[in-house]
């Protein structure tokens, strides 16, 4: 599933301010990911993928609209 299509659910389940809460947890815990080698969120095949998905959450959260 991709963050736009995760992004659309939350907020046609629980509203845009709860999904825009989730969007910045998520985007944290992303950060948190990468930055641990152990890891497979560090690797170089998955970092890449999760830098997206870290600037699609963070843009949400801050703005409520899906990129």
């Amino acid at each position: 599933m991709s963050e736009r299509e995760r992004l659309e659910a939350l907020c046609a389940r629980d509203g845009v301010e709860a999904a825009k809460l989730w969007a910045g947890q998520a985007a944290h815990l992303y950060r948190v990911f990468i930055g641990d080698p152990t890891h497979y969120a560090s690797q170089s095949e998955w970092k890449p993928l999760l830098d997206q998905s870290i600037r699609e959450l963070a843009m949400f959260s801050e703005t409520g609209v899906i990129p």
